[in-house]
């Protein structure tokens, strides 16, 4: 078991200063809160944005290059 404390994170759930850890074991990746005991798993897939392109809608900027 690997683990690393991150230097300046904060707990989302306690808000306890340099107390977060990241924990590598067997392949799986979690972080903990050494303060309250706060654990999430890092493997799993990000929540996705409250707010998404509609369907036919893109939210990306199209470069056009100008003339100089």
């Amino acid at each position: 078991m690997k683990r690393r404390f991150i230097a300046g994170a904060v707990c989302p759930e306690c808000g306890a200063l340099d107390k977060i850890v990241r924990v590598e074991h067997g392949g799986t990746l979690w972080m903990e809160c050494v303060a309250c005991d706060m654990r999430k798993d890092l493997d799993a897939a990000p929540e996705t944005p409250a707010t998404q392109a509609a369907p036919g809608e893109s939210k990306a900027v199209v470069w056009k290059p100008g003339k100089p």
